[in-house]
C-alpha cells in the first residue's frame, strides 16, 4: 500500500476515533443519553467507492459500562478499514500511473540499448585506431639457379627470412583515435536526448489519453440532458405544447453524440496503440490512471535560455565537432611521410673452393612516402575534412537556433494558457451553466424555444472541451519545456 493510501486510511480511522470520543465525553459530562450518528453519502475518494448508510442509536442509559462503547468503536473501525482494503486491492494491483508508464519506457527502449552498443563499439574502436599495423613475416628464397634449382651450386643463392613494420604518417593514428572517441561520446549524447523525446511523447500520447476520456465522458453527460430534453419534448408535444420537429431536431442531435462518441472511441484506441509502443502490450491492458500531471513550475526564461546550450541535441552536435577537428589534424598529417622499415636475414649453402663455410647475410632498409605532389590527394582531403568542420558547426548553430525558437513559444504559450485557464474556469463556464439552466428552465415551463436551449448546450459542450484541451495543451507545454531543461522529471 504506497503512501497516499495510507494517509486516506488513517484519516479514517482518526475520524472514526473522533466520534467515540465524542460520544464518551457526552457520557461523562452527564449529557442525556440520547444520541443519534447519521452518516450519508460516505465517499471514499479515488477509491470508486460510495456508500451511504445511516446509524442511529437507540437511547442509551448512563449506567451502560464502557466497554460496549469500546466494542462499538473498535467494530466501526473493523468495518471502515475492510471496506477500504476492499476497495483498494483491485486497483492496486492492475493500475497504471504517467510515472509508471515513464519508467517502464525508459527500461523497456531498444533505442536506448543500441546507443549504448553503438558507443561501447566506438571505444573499443578508438583503441583499435590508435595501434601500429601487424608486422609482416617474410619467407622465401633468392638468386636460385634456373639450370639445376640447387642452392649450392651458386654462391649467391639464399634462404631469406625478414619482418616488416608499416608507420602511419606522423600522428594520425592518435587523430584517428580521437575522432572516434568524440563519436563515441556523441553516441551517448545520442542516448540521453533519445530518452529526453521518449520521455516527451509518452507525455503528450497520455494528455491526448486524458483529453479524449475526459472528452467522452462530458459527452455522456450530454448525452443524458439530450435524452432528458427528449422526453420533455415527447411529453410537451403530446400535450400540444411543442413540436413534432422538436422531437425529430433532438433525436437527430442524439444520433450526432452518438457518433461523436464513436469516433472519440477510436481515437482512444489510436493513442493507446501509440501509448503500447512505448510500454509494451502487457502494460496498455491495465488500468490506467489518468489525470493532469502536476509538474513543478519551470525556471524563468533567462534561465531556462542560459541552460539551453548544455542541450544533449547541441551536446551531439559538439561531439560532432569534435571529431571533425580530430579529422582535421588527420587530414593535416597525411603531408607528412610514413614509413616502412624492413629487416631480414639471408642463409647461404655450400662452402668455397678451401673448404670454408659461406656467410650468411643481414640486412635492412627503410620505405619513405614522399608526399611531393598534394595537389589532388592531400589538399583535398584537407578541404574536404574541413568543410565538413564548418557544416558541423553550422548545424549546431541551427539546432540553438531551433531549441532557442521553440523555448520562447513554448514558454510564452505555457503563460497564456494559464491565463485563459483561469478566464474559462471563473467566468466562462459558470456562466455558461447558468445560461443553460435558464434555458432549460424556461423550455420546461414551455416558455422556451427549444433551438435556443440546444445551441445554448452545445456551446457549453464546446466551452467545456475547450477547457479540458487548454489544460491539455498547458500540460503539454511543460512536458516540452521539461524537454528542453534535459529534465526527466517522472
Amino acid at each position: 500500500m504506497n503512501v497516499s493510501l495510507q494517509c486516506r486510511l488513517d484519516q479514517f480511522i482518526l475520524y472514526s476515533s473522533k466520534i467515540d470520543a465524542h460520544a464518551c465525553h457526552e457520557r461523562s459530562e452527564g449529557s442525556p443519553s440520547q444520541f443519534r450518528r447519521s452518516f450519508t453519502a460516505l465517499k471514499m475518494t479515488g477509491m470508486g467507492i460510495s456508500f451511504r448508510g445511516v446509524y442511529s442509536s437507540r437511547k442509551i442509559r448512563l449506567q451502560e459500562s464502557t466497554d460496549g462503547l469500546n466494542h462499538m468503536k473498535r467494530g466501526f473501525q473493523r468495518v471502515v478499514v475492510l471496506l477500504f482494503i476492499c476497495g483498494c486491492l483491485p486497483l492496486m494491483a492492475g493500475s497504471l500511473t504517467l510515472s509508471e508508464a515513464e519508467r517502464l519506457a525508459i527500461s523497456t527502449c531498444r533505442e536506448l540499448l543500441r546507443f549504448k552498443s553503438s558507443s561501447h563499439a566506438l571505444h573499443q574502436q578508438a583503441i583499435a585506431d590508435a595501434q601500429l599495423s601487424d608486422p609482416q613475416l617474410i619467407i622465401g628464397a633468392a638468386n636460385v639457379p634456373t639450370n639445376s634449382f640447387n642452392f649450392n651450386q651458386d654462391d649467391m643463392t639464399m634462404e631469406q627470412i625478414g619482418l616488416q613494420q608499416t608507420f602511419a604518417r606522423g600522428n594520425s593514428l592518435l587523430m584517428k583515435s580521437k575522432q572516434s572517441l568524440a563519436l563515441a561520446v556523441g553516441e551517448k549524447r545520442k542516448a540521453q536526448e533519445k530518452a529526453l523525446t521518449l520521455l516527451r511523447n509518452v507525455r503528450e500520447t497520455w494528455l491526448d489519453l486524458y483529453y479524449w476520456t475526459q472528452a467522452l465522458h462530458i459527452l455522456q453527460n450530454n448525452q443524458a440532458v439530450y435524452k432528458d430534453l427528449l422526453q420533455v419534448a415527447i411529453s410537451q408535444y403530446e400535450t400540444g405544447k411543442a413540436k413534432q420537429s422538436d422531437v425529430l431536431q433532438m433525436q437527430l442531435e442524439i444520433s450526432r453524440l452518438d457518433d461523436q462518441a464513436i469516433q472519440i472511441k477510436q481515437q482512444l484506441d489510436v493513442l493507446h496503440a501509440q501509448l503500447e509502443r512505448w510500454i509494451g502490450n502487457k502494460q496498455t491492458n491495465h488500468a490506467l490512471i489518468l489525470s493532469l500531471p502536476h509538474w513543478p513550475e519551470p525556471p524563468p526564461l533567462k534561465l531556462l535560455q542560459n541552460h539551453l546550450k548544455r542541450h544533449p541535441l547541441l551536446s551531439i552536435d559538439a561531439a560532432v565537432i569534435a571529431a571533425a577537428h580530430s579529422d582535421v589534424a588527420f587530414a593535416k598529417e597525411q603531408y607528412k611521410p610514413g614509413y616502412i622499415l624492413n629487416v631480414g636475414y639471408a642463409k647461404r649453402q655450400g662452402h668455397f673452393v678451401d673448404g670454408m663455410t659461406r656467410p650468411d647475410f643481414v640486412g635492412a632498409q627503410v620505405t619513405i612516402d614522399l608526399p611531393v605532389f598534394p595537389a589532388n590527394r592531400q589538399d583535398r582531403q584537407m578541404q574536404a575534412s574541413y568543410n565538413r568542420l564548418i557544416a558541423s558547426t553550422l548545424d549546431q548553430q541551427i539546432h540553438y537556433r531551433d531549441l532557442l525558437q521553440i523555448l520562447q513559444t513554448q514558454y510564452s504559450t505555457w503563460k497564456r494558457l494559464h491565463e485563459r485557464e483561469t478566464l474559462y474556469k471563473k467566468q466562462l463556464i459558470p456562466e455558461l451553466r447558468q445560461n443553460a439552466q435558464a434555458a432549460l428552465k424556461a423550455f420546461q415551463n414551455a416558455k422556451g424555444e427549444l433551438g435556443m436551449v440546444l445551441r445554448i448546450y452545445s456551446s457549453e459542450l464546446t466551452t467545456q472541451l475547450e477547457y479540458t484541451q487548454l489544460q491539455v495543451d498547458r500540460a503539454k507545454s511543460r512536458a516540452i519545456l521539461l524537454y528542453l531543461e534535459g529534465t526527466a522529471v517522472c
